[in-house]
């Protein structure tokens, strides 16, 4: 209670009196987290956290020297916290003035292990003060060992030329330069390499004219591309690169002159005449000539009948004779044509499904028989495909409607019966044939009395799958495993987790499971531990992976393993919400693992914030709404407050339609205006709404969610 009362002080900015509490807590002889059994989490190390922790707050308030004592403190305890440390110590260490020994702290930073961006970060700060201090040879070193650990030309290219500019700067000409042509040869893409090409330009050094003209093609210097390949084919007639003559196309494309850059592909073709005229095709769709584009892929899909991009050729023709025909009964018989040609030629792509019920939706508006037929041919051919279970589903409300003659209602609800749930159209058709509506549920929802209710049977369970898998099954399932618990990165962010640095912790703890994803024991492993710990996100996708590596889904594996992919967190909070707006818990939590995995600290590239991704105006709305007191944006990361004004929004939505759920989701993630617009078309039908929604994004989060509520009325319907 005290560390979390010190923590508390510190993250609301009062530094002073969380230095006090923490210095007070440092003096308890037995500050100790205590042990649980059985427990996959270390206790904290509550004097190693308040030391960390002390160091940040005295840092804050500007007393340096007592930061570094209590950073070397936490360091002596914790060796492997080096590279999370040590760059605090020269923080400190540069706000007194004393660079060389910011430079110690950072290279005591550079030893410890971490995941990479924090290594290129903590060596880029090295290299930096290294070169300030005219140790150009050390400042080279860590170019070279960030450009190691990189995985992007970008950085890779970047440290390359860095490393050439220290050696210029060191007075070392012809090392800087090599560096240069290492950047430009090996990192074309990378945006500082046109800079080394320009320095190497510049000081006369010879350069192949290909790889020149490479570069300036990446970098947006067109003409003198095709300047320097014009030269590049020149030179060499017989053996030069031909990709010089794409390179050149591409660059004329860009300076808006299709004619020569088709012209250059005709070149090209002389020497590789699939991959021209591919390209042809490619160039005339992105002029918007399309005719002229189809044709170019007809040619190919005649000339290349085997060749292995030939598919994908026929599945963009079709969809670019889709875009451009929607509007005319001819165009919209030309891509259906294509797409079932696609269908017939390549029955196992796996674009075939969706080709199939694509042109079905482009026939029914002509020849309804004809689409029926390819709906049943689709529901027939993949009954486990999402565009399957659509078809058979399509099949079911027309028959149930009499609309179209000699459709077996019963014998497509007995086709139905056989669906495995794994996807929205499959369960609405359960749904449907069933007789229930849509995010609908008989009873409460159930939690369990205890969280491990039914463990044993469920690894019993699982233990058989993974044998019949061939995996050989440790004796302690659900034990963290000697690498698991050895594995740097899950100490490291665990002790990140306990000090409250979450972010830092989330990296080092989804490179873990990044690099164990495509082992099911350790997928089961880790969903238990980032459960106990408290990262969601990353115990629901090791579960979710585990679920499908052996084969199953929630509605077919024991229920304790569904409910790690699908759990139920923030109960405590979304029981009583749900039942004060009126609408079924189940629906909230659907979406709220929908929105966030249950991340608190989750951000989108949007700005929504939060369990229940609230973006920055509609929260300040809601504040107001709600009289929220001394409402900041920041308030949203707070489960209680995130969970609560999810829950008044989701509310508004469904008053504002008539509690149509599919109504009340669209409006929550497409805005309630285009829910309107939606609404108006297909009026209160849930199906007629899906089907007009006209938002890919929206779609696809509907189905999400009425995936997610069907999991939790499976798994939370009933008492164990």
């Amino acid at each position: 209670a005290q560390w979390g009362y010190a923590l508390a002080l510190f993250e609301d900015g009062d530094f002073t009196a969380a230095a006090e509490a923490l210095e007070a807590l440092l003096q308890e002889p037995d500050a100790a987290a205590p042990a649980t059994a059985d427990s996959l989490v270390a206790p904290l190390d509550i004097p190693d956290a308040a030391a960390f922790t002390l160091g940040r707050a005295r840092a804050a308030l500007g007393d340096h020297t007592a930061a570094i004592e209590a950073f070397r403190a936490y360091a002596e305890a914790n060796p492997d916290m080096a590279a999370y440390v040590q760059p605090l110590i020269a923080d400190a260490y540069m706000a007194l003035g004393d660079t060389n020994a910011a430079i110690t702290a950072l290279e005591a930073a550079t030893e410890g292990a971490a995941q990479r961006f924090v290594v290129v970060e903590n060596r880029g700060r090295l290299a930096g003060l290294l070169l300030e201090r005219g140790d150009t040879a050390g400042a080279i070193a860590q170019y070279d060992a960030i450009r190691d650990v990189a995985r992007t030309e970008a950085t890779k290219g970047q440290m390359t030329y860095l490393a050439g500019l220290a050696e210029q700067q060191a007075g070392n000409t012809a090392a800087a330069q090599a560096r240069f042509l290492d950047a430009i040869t090996d990192y074309p893409r990378a945006a500082e390499s046109h800079a080394a090409l320009v320095a190497l330009v510049e000081a006369g050094v010879p350069v192949d004219e290909y790889q020149r003209g490479v570069i300036n093609f990446y970098a947006g210097a067109y003409q003198l591309g095709i300047d320097a390949l014009r030269r590049a084919i020149a030179a060499a007639p017989e053996t030069y690169t031909k990709d010089a003559h794409l390179f050149i196309a591409w660059s004329y494309e860009e300076l808006g002159d299709v004619t020569s850059a088709l012209a250059e592909l005709d070149a090209l073709a002389e020497f590789e005449p699939a991959r021209a005229l591919f390209e042809r095709g490619e160039m005339l769709s992105r002029a918007g000539r399309v005719a002229e584009a189809l044709a170019a892929y007809d040619e190919f899909v005649a000339e290349y009948p085997d060749a292995a991009e030939t598919a994908a050729v026929q599945w963009t023709a079709a969809q670019l004779a889709d875009g451009a025909g929607a509007s005319a009964a001819a165009g919209s018989a030309d891509a259906a044509e294509r797409y079932v040609a696609l269908a017939d030629a390549f029955p196992f792509d796996g674009n075939t499904p969706a080709a199939l019920y694509r042109a079905a939706e482009l026939t029914a508006a002509t020849d309804v028989d004809a689409a029926v037929a390819l709906w049943q041919r689709l529901a027939e051919q993949y009954p486990a495909n999402d565009n399957g279970a659509a078809a058979l589903f399509h099949l079911l409300r027309l028959a149930d409607t009499g609309e179209v003659e000699g459709l077996d209602a019963a014998a497509l609800r007995q086709q139905v019966s056989t669906l495995t749930p794994s996807n929205y159209f499959a369960l609405r058709a359960i749904d449907f044939a069933a007789g229930d509506e849509p995010f609908s549920a008989t009873g409460e929802m159930v939690l369990p009395d205890d969280a491990a209710d039914g463990r044993a049977a469920a690894e019993t369970w699982l233990r058989e799958r993974l044998v019949a898998a061939g995996v050989v099954p440790p004796e302690a399932l659900g034990a963290l495993s000697a690498g698991l618990a050895a594995e740097p990165g899950r100490l490291i962010g665990e002790k990140l987790w306990q000090l409250g640095l979450y972010e830092a912790a989330k990296a080092e703890l989804e490179t873990v499971r990044e690099s164990y994803a495509d082992d099911p024991v350790a997928n089961y492993q880790m969903a238990l531990y980032f459960q106990e710990l408290g990262l969601f996100r990353s115990s629901i996708v090791a579960a979710a992976s585990l679920l499908q590596q052996v084969g199953a889904t929630v509605f077919d594996a024991p229920r304790f393993l569904g409910r790690l992919a699908y759990p139920a967190h923030y109960a405590d909070l979304i029981l009583p919400l749900a039942k004060r707006y009126g609408y079924d818990p189940r629906l909230q939590f659907a979406l709220v693992r929908q929105e966030s995995l249950f991340e608190s600290i989750a951000r989108s590239s949007a700005a929504a914030q939060g369990l229940s991704q609230v973006i920055p105006d509609t929260g300040a709305w809601i504040a107001q709404r709600l009289a929220w007191p001394d409402f900041t944006n920041e308030d949203l990361f707070k489960p209680y407050v995130g969970l609560n004004f999810g829950a008044f929004y989701l509310s508004e939505q469904l008053r504002a339609f008539d509690g149509h759920v599919h109504a009340a989701l669209a409006a929550y993630n497409a805005g309630p205006g285009n829910a309107a617009r939606w609404y108006e078309t297909a009026g209160g039908n849930h199906d007629r709404f899906f089907d007009t929604v006209d938002f890919t994004e929206t779609r696809l989060y509907i189905e999400r969610i009425y995936e997610g509520f069907n999991a939790y009325r499976h798994l939370y319907g009933v008492r164990d």
